[in-house]
């Protein structure tokens, strides 16, 4: 498989439609055609540039763009009262940024990259308008919503219930599965540059305990880090500890049946 680059240096400039990783994402659950594909390359023609630490999306105010992640890194995050942040999710290639923010009156979420970042800008009524002619983005769009809810759902049970070693496990299983599910991993390892307190800030922990528990992962044969590269090395052992299914990241594929 051939691993498209997620962050650092911009190779996106001459990137086809078809190997946009939010193509990617959709083509392998065989989502869109080709005439979806063409109608998206007309909305996709507006390339952004994010530097690292730039908020994208900011709490409270109206955003009523959506931004689809060709490449790099974000953090959907909330802050609180007291100055404590709260990340809720992290944004990779092929994700968008903007929902569910475009949706309501005012966001109720924050998103900062985290990397550099290429994004694709498209207006909320011009990707409402594509949706209304081409029902398989549409469809899309819900799944992507679907996607997130579970998503949510399972840091959840992260927080509540599974112990910082199992949250770390899960965390680094979910990352590499979506991150390969559009390209930007390999079989066995991906790149990740999120810094240990903002991982700290996803699964409620300190970033002193994170980073015992990575070590930990690693004392005991699970992954192998250098630098921000990490590699998989006992999947199987991985997977029991964290109880990581990765159903709920994958499309059901739709019959594609006429209305009547």
């Amino acid at each position: 498989m051939r691993v498209r680059q997620a962050a650092g240096a911009d190779t996106t400039k001459d990137r086809a439609i078809g190997d946009h990783p939010f193509v990617a994402m959709l083509s392998a659950h065989g989502a869109v055609d080709a005439e979806d594909l063409k109608a998206l390359g007309r909305i996709l023609n507006h390339r952004v540039t994010v530097k690292k630490g730039q908020d994208i999306v900011v709490q409270g105010y109206e955003y009523k763009t959506l931004d689809i992640v060709e490449s790099g890194f974000a953090l959907r995050y909330t802050l609180l009262h007291q100055g404590g942040r709260q990340i809720l999710n992290t944004i990779l290639p092929g994700d968008i940024v903007g929902f569910p923010a475009s949706f309501f009156s005012r966001s109720i979420f924050s998103v900062m990259a985290a990397t550099t970042m290429s994004l694709h800008r498209v207006s909320f009524d011009a990707f409402t308008d594509l949706c209304k002619l081409r029902p398989n983005i549409a469809t899309a769009l819900i799944w992507f919503a679907a996607r997130e809810a579970s998503i949510y759902a399972h840091h959840l049970v992260n927080a509540g219930r599974r112990s910082p070693l199992e949250r770390v496990a899960h965390f680094l299983l979910e990352t590499h599965f979506r991150l390969k599910a559009v390209g930007c991993a390999s079989e066995d390892s991906f790149d990740l540059p999120f810094s240990q307190e903002s991982i700290a800030d996803t699964l409620g922990l300190s970033a002193p305990h994170v980073n015992r528990m990575l070590s930990e992962l690693r004392n005991q044969g699970s992954i192998g880090i250098q630098n921000h590269t990490i590699k998989i090395l006992d999947r199987a052992a991985m997977q029991i500890l964290a109880e990581f299914e990765p159903s709920y990241l994958e499309r059901t594929s739709f019959s594609q049946r006429p209305i009547r």
